[in-house]
């Protein structure tokens, strides 16, 4: 069947009908058979729909053991001495390692990929519901041994987490900001409420002196009605004693120091008052 062109060798073992184009899934799901291996990495973050993870060009793979390790021309194979059962499931007929040990995975890359590519993945997962933070604490207790890699990173993100609970990249980018200029930082996603009405939920807040800081990334696409709500927001938080500071984008992350400058400021002037 290869020789007269029905079917299409990709390894020893694993063929592909004769002219079709493998599309994304379809090379995972040849490199899983490959190797017998659950797809994992870079490659189960995509399948995962975890945001910021291009459609994989070379797969990877997790395999059980670390003697004779396996190779293929299909796949990058990693390898553990560790993966339960629980740790494997299947997204659309693919063998894959879970949300949770993907994200672990995805902490033993560094530093050929970020600490905040790992913590843009873990922020998304708990965004978009794939994942909880209750969760991933009880699932790095389980994996956690002496040697694993990624344990510490992975760690790392989720008390993070736990002490400035943001909600986006810019949320993240503006804490370091403030972190690198040694300027104090304020709470993270903070209700507020006066005389027992809910008012608002804001970005930053510091809370004695009452100043909320927000941050946008694309006010020029709001609607009338989005730029209507916010007004009655920000009129309201102002009525109750907050003075609001919120920065754009562009000024967080072209213009830094003048939001450092603007906080500070604010800071002082409340002190003074």
């Amino acid at each position: 069947m290869v020789a007269d062109g029905s079917l299409r060798r990709l390894s020893s073992h694993v063929f592909a009908a004769g002219g079709v184009e493998l599309d994304a899934s379809a090379r995972l799901l040849a490199a899983s058979l490959d190797t017998g291996a659950p797809v994992s990495h870079r490659s189960s973050a995509w399948l995962h729909g975890i945001p910021g993870f291009a459609s994989p060009t070379q797969p990877e793979v997790l395999r059980l053991g670390r003697t004779s390790p396996h190779e293929s021309p299909l796949a990058r194979v990693h390898s553990t001495t560790a993966l339960p059962r629980h740790d494997v499931t299947r997204v659309d007929g693919i063998p894959t390692i879970g949300v949770a040990r993907t994200l672990m995975t995805l902490a033993a890359l560094v530093p050929t990929i970020s600490a905040d590519r790992v913590r843009g993945a873990v922020d998304d997962a708990v965004r978009l519901g794939l994942a909880s933070d209750p969760w991933l604490w009880w699932r790095l207790e389980q994996l956690r041994c002496r040697g694993r890699d990624g344990v510490a990173v992975f760690e790392g993100v989720l008390q993070a987490r736990a002490d400035h609970p943001t909600e986006s990249w810019l949320e993240r980018e503006l804490l370091r900001v403030l972190r690198e200029a040694r300027v104090a930082l304020p709470v993270c996603q903070r209700r507020i409420a006066a005389r027992g009405a809910f008012v608002a939920r804001v970005d930053f807040l510091y809370v004695e002196p009452r100043i909320v800081v927000e941050v946008s990334g694309a006010v020029g696409h709001a609607s009338a009605e989005q730029r209507a709500s916010d007004a009655r927001r920000r009129n309201r938080l102002l009525l109750e004693g907050y003075l609001v500071l919120e920065f754009t984008y562009e000024q967080v992350v072209q213009t830094p120091a003048l939001v450092v400058a603007a906080v500070r400021e604010a800071l002082a002037r409340r002190a003074a008052a």
